[in-house]
């Protein structure tokens, strides 16, 4: 089958309010036109955008070539409830927003003229989720043009059956083969990505020996292309390529999650789909940054929370070296909003888990799959019944993988005391008129959670109170997963010793307090933070908020992200990632990091998903004479801190954090790490930045691909001419584009913020903003114009070829 980009040129049109057509290109986020409202329901949830009902068309000329051939389009994400026209003639679709799906177009297209595709995208019923979810085609579209007879898609399972010797099975789940002949080929694929004959071998189920193979994992991601091809009287009908790695796993309480037969500890970080100023759309290039931001970070591992993870997401990380729990559901039969997936479960979660799983059975990086996040259904008999049932379907169509369920014994508990069926799938929902008397109020489980607030410290403090409910949910999946509920382990273990276990979800804050334990016990096989990267909606639930010393789960509008994510909205590390890298033994030098001197002496309320404000500057300016706290993170066993050259005091690092008081003055600081023996292992110097403001702009790219897709990251910062960045100076930053290449989004780690990522311009924060740029398609040059007030302008300049 030969396979197309169906991206270009989309017909997009809001089918709700509409304010004209539009050309656009996909991947595509509908949910960014839409103007935010502060009073939507669950809007904080959502960050406050609303949903919609969308439409894109395009044509499609029915080539001649065509003509009895196989043709379908495979659509890799839309959000929500989707229909697919051809002709106006309804030929597919999808309720849940995550899965990709194909459309049979076999025999239907007119040949010799135009066909008209038409997607509809029915966002409408909201609020239909705990997170900002994006709306219309967000992920990639393909054209697939083929034989009639032909191998099936993701019917082609690539086994590694052992790697000493290595031996790969090929096995093609092909139902008719009559007079057919499955031939195969396997290539090493190098670091460039060039192909090199390894072996072949022959049938539909084949195993294969490798001779001297590279075995995949997250430090030596080695690849091999599989090509599987399908003959008919010695003619090649048909032919797959699969890239995937040679590697097994292992689990067990006695000896942990082994890779390759050797024992891993999973630095893993939970991150949502989206990819922050771009909203929710799934561009190829961006999920490869985004992997490659996170194993720069220290991570070796990602939880898809809690959905289905893209495509290209799973190819970044099979090429990064990055280990991934994907995510199927984050509700089963009880909803946690009116019109989520708990309105299709019982009709849908088999076609839509089986869909997971047999996207992701050929790629390495996989190593696990989950059937739900805090599923509330736990705490019922419907919880034990379908956990068995999902993690049965997981091991049909994979047995080679463990399955998981993140339960979080609070949410189990409420939720077998609460019903959800009030909604219908069939309501109709204009979110602005809605929005005109409505109370922007938190989702379900945030309501959950705090009505059950009495009740936290009681459950979470008895874990033989949550063995007796959550054992049969627990026994039905390979590997327990616990949300916030550490303290489960050790007594969970003595009572149930051949228990897997894992933290699915936790504070980063306290990442070095279990990090020991972890390694301590092959039982526990490691630790995903909430969260690794920023991400919009659940506005606020990890945003500072100064002057007083309480607060809710969520802020208000203008709220936008969760600001609890370890690395920001544009891919910054903050502090509570070196924290975390520091203890996994990922970052081998001290870091400074300053609580805001600007805030100094104030009440501040952090929430449950942050532990400090502390940033790493020394660049105060107007603030002389407060105090100034002080945060070192460090390996080792002592850290001295200097200010200005003067000692403050050496001491002893807890949990490889220490802190220390000061008067701010301009100057420097300077943290030294020592061992135990003594013997200095690194230090770290903060200065206080010069008065000139320039731009410091890092463009991650300059020379791109001319194909209308390939872009680039640009980051601007205000710094003096040292390069320190200065965090008090923010100032709005104008960018204009001109050449061949377009602005695709722009923004900054603000997580409370009115401006759009879509227009041209944005505000620093910290010192910091920046913006993707987008080839249009055409070879040449683009110049990039970077101006402020009261600042050089700068002009980049890229080349497409």
């Amino acid at each position: 089958m030969v396979i197309e980009n169906f991206n270009s040129n989309w017909l997009f049109y809001n089918d709700i309010h509409n304010d004209g057509e539009h050309i656009v290109q996909l991947p595509h986020d509908a949910m960014l036109t839409e103007k935010r409202l502060p009073g939507m329901k669950n809007g904080a949830a959502a960050g406050f955008f609303p949903g919609g009902r969308y439409v894109y068309k395009k044509k499609l000329f029915g080539n001649p070539e065509y003509k009895d051939k196989a043709i379908y389009l495979e659509f890799e994400g839309i959000y929500m409830k989707s229909s697919v026209y051809l002709n106006d003639v309804l030929v597919g679709g999808w309720n849940y927003g995550y899965t990709g799906f194909y459309v049979d177009l076999t025999d239907k297209l007119r040949i010799g003229e135009d066909n008209e595709i038409k997607v509809i995208a029915d966002n409408s019923q909201t609020p239909n989720s705990r997170w900002y979810t994006g709306s219309g085609i967000y992920r990639d579209v393909n054209l697939i043009v083929g034989h009639k007879k032909h191998l099936p898609f993701h019917g082609i399972r690539v086994i590694t059956e052992s790697i000493e010797p290595a031996v790969l099975r090929i096995k093609t789940e092909m139902e008719d083969l009559t007079g057919c002949g499955i031939s195969i080929q396997v290539c090493e694929l190098d670091q460039s990505g060039n192909e090199h004959f390894v072996a072949e071998g022959t049938g539909a189920d084949c195993r294969i020996e490798i001779q001297d193979a590279k075995l995949w994992n997250a430090e030596h991601p080695d690849l091999y292309s599989v090509y599987v091809r399908l003959s008919e009287n010695g003619r090649v009908l048909d032919e797959q390529r699969i890239v995937t790695g040679i590697r097994t796993l292992k689990w067990s309480a006695e000896k942990g999650f082994q890779i390759n037969g050797k024992s891993v500890k999973l630095r893993g970080g939970c991150i949502h789909h989206d990819n922050g100023i771009l909203g929710a759309c799934a561009y190829k290039k961006v999920e490869f940054r985004k992997a490659k931001i996170l194993k720069e970070a220290g991570f070796n591992a990602i939880r898809s929370a809690h959905n289905p993870i893209s495509k290209s997401m799973l190819e970044a990380c099979d090429k990064i070296g990055l280990y991934v729990m994907d995510e199927a559901f984050d509700q089963w039969k009880m909803k946690k909003t009116d019109y989520d997936y708990g309105l299709y479960f019982e009709e849908d979660w088999e076609k839509d888990l089986s869909a997971m799983v047999l996207k992701d059975r050929n790629h390495p990086s996989v190593i696990m799959y989950s059937i739900g996040n805090e599923i509330a259904d736990t705490g019922n008999p419907d919880g034990v019944k379908y956990s068995r049932l999902l993690s049965e379907c997981c091991h049909k169509y994979d047995n080679t993988r463990p399955t998981i369920s993140g339960i979080n014994p609070v949410v189990s508990v409420m939720g077998g005391a609460m019903n959800r069926s009030n909604s219908s799938r069939e309501d109709v929902v204009d979110p602005y008129k809605e929005a005109e008397n409505a109370q922007a109020t938190a989702s379900l489980l945030a309501n959950m959670i705090a009505t059950a607030a009495p009740f936290i410290s009681r459950w979470m403090g008895k874990p033989k109170k949550v063995e007796k409910l959550l054992k049969p949910c627990l026994d039905a999946v390979d590997i327990a997963g616990y949300n916030y509920a550490d303290n489960c382990y050790m007594p969970h273990h003595k009572w149930n010793p051949d228990r897997i276990m894992i933290g699915t979800e936790t504070y980063p804050q306290s990442v070095a307090e279990r990090w020991q334990m972890i390694q301590e016990n092959d039982f526990i096989i490691g630790d995903f933070m909430w969260t690794a990267m920023d991400y919009l909606g659940e506005a606020g639930i990890g945003v500072p908020i100064y002057g007083q010393s309480k607060g809710g789960f969520n802020r208000p509008y203008p709220c936008i992200s969760g600001g609890c994510g370890v690395i920001d909205l544009l891919g910054h590390m903050e502090t509570e990632g070196y924290h975390a890298a520091i203890a996994w033994g990922q970052y081998k030098k001290p870091y400074i990091a300053v609580r805001p001197v600007n805030h100094s002496g104030e009440d501040f309320f952090f929430g449950t998903w942050r532990g400090t404000d502390a940033v790493s500057s020394w660049s105060w300016k107007g603030m002389d004479g407060r105090k100034a706290e002080i945060e070192v993170y460090s390996p080792g066993t002592y850290v001295e801190l200097f200010q200005d050259g003067v000692s403050l005091g050496k001491k002893e690092l807890r949990y490889c954090k220490v802190k220390y008081e000061a008067v701010y003055t301009p100057g420097s600081l300077e943290a030294i790490a020592y061992d135990n023996m003594g013997k200095r292992i690194g230090n770290q110097i903060l200065k206080t930045a010069g008065d000139q403001t320039i731009f410091n702009v890092i463009p991650e790219e300059t020379t791109l691909k001319a194909d209308g897709q390939d872009m680039t990251f640009v980051s601007v910062e205000l710094t003096d001419d040292e390069k320190i960045v200065k965090m008090l100076e923010d100032k709005k930053v104008t960018v204009c584009v001109k050449g061949e290449a377009e602005l695709l989004g722009i923004g900054s780690g603000q997580p409370v913020t009115e401006e759009k990522f879509t227009g041209n311009s944005y505000t620093t924060y910290l010192g910091r903003m920046g913006f993707y740029v987008r080839n249009t398609g055409k070879p040449g040059k683009a110049e990039i114009e970077i101006k402020a007030e009261n600042i050089p302008t700068y002009t980049l300049q890229l080349e497409f070829e």
